[in-house]
Formats: C-alpha cells, sequence, structure tokens
C-alpha cells in the first residue's frame, strides 16, 4: 500500500504510470463523467466517480486477485482503511468477473487521511476500505479508480 501526492507517482516502481500521469495531464479530471474509461484494454482503465462519502461502517473491506488500484482524489477528502488479511472475515465468495471480494474487519484497522491531489495504491490482495467520510465531511469526492492488470 501506498500513500503519496500524486505528483510524486513516478517515485514508485507502478506499472502505467507514465500513462496514468499522461492521462490525467490530457483531461480536466473535474469534468470527467461519472464512467470507465478504457486507457489500454483490459491492462490500465479508470472509473471515474463522484459520490459523498459514507460512514465507514457503511462500507466494507475488499480485495481484488488481478488488479491493483490507484485511488487518486481528484477533489474533497475521504478516509480510506486498511486491514491485514489475517484479521478479515469474509462476506462472500470471490467474485472473478468483478475482480472483489468483499470483507469485514473489526480489529487492527488503520485509517488513511487521503486528500485531493493524493493518490493510494493498493496491490492485488491488500485489503482496503474506501470511500469512507472524514471527520463528518459531508463534501463529495471526485476520484480516478485506475486498475491495472498485474495477474
Amino acid at each position: 500500500m501506498i500513500l503519496d501526492s500524486f505528483k510524486h507517482l513516478l517515485r514508485y516502481n507502478i506499472p502505467h504510470a507514465q500513462a496514468i500521469i499522461d492521462f490525467v495531464r490530457q483531461h480536466d479530471c473535474l469534468l470527467l463523467p461519472n464512467e470507465q474509461i478504457d486507457i489500454n484494454g483490459k491492462e490500465l482503465f479508470v472509473r471515474v466517480m463522484e459520490y459523498a462519502p459514507k460512514p465507514a461502517l457503511e462500507n466494507k473491506f475488499e480485495t481484488h486477485q488481478i488488479y491493483a488500484d490507484i485511488q487518486y482524489v481528484v477533489s474533497g477528502i475521504e478516509l480510506m482503511q486498511i486491514a491485514p488479511t489475517d484479521s478479515l472475515t469474509s462476506l462472500g465468495a470471490y467474485d472473478p468477473t468483478g475482480d472483489y471480494e468483499f470483507y469485514q474487519a473489526d480489529q487492527a484497522i488503520t485509517d488513511l487521511v487521503v486528500r485531493a491531489g493524493e493518490f493510494t495504491y493498493f496491490y492485488p490482495g491488500e485489503a482496503h476500505r474506501p470511500a469512507c467520510r472524514y471527520q463528518g465531511s459531508l463534501a463529495p469526492v471526485k476520484k480516478l479508480v485506475f486498475k491495472i492488470k498485474i495477474h
């Protein structure tokens, strides 16, 4: 897991990092519609989202097996949480079509505050609970979730 400023993305050995930077530079990210946009077929695509974050307990932890996530907060602020996989209770079988499995965690939860201009990088298998409300803020969040095929 990585949390850093988007301007530091190239510090890390993340596949397709330059293509992600180019995409962000070539678009007014605040005006992108909420949809999935193909960048490089199944190897790299982005999901554009705008929403009001929810209280953490209303969201679920998730893991992926095929794709890593770069979650880039364009505007707003949100809380994301992480937890070690051995502290999770599965809420159902892995969905290979959506590449996710949902979990509940009641212990060993760590909070990450992600502000506009920052990103998180979650490797496949790393449990994360995104889209959580930070300190009662009701402001909407605009986020780009880049899906990077790893396996």
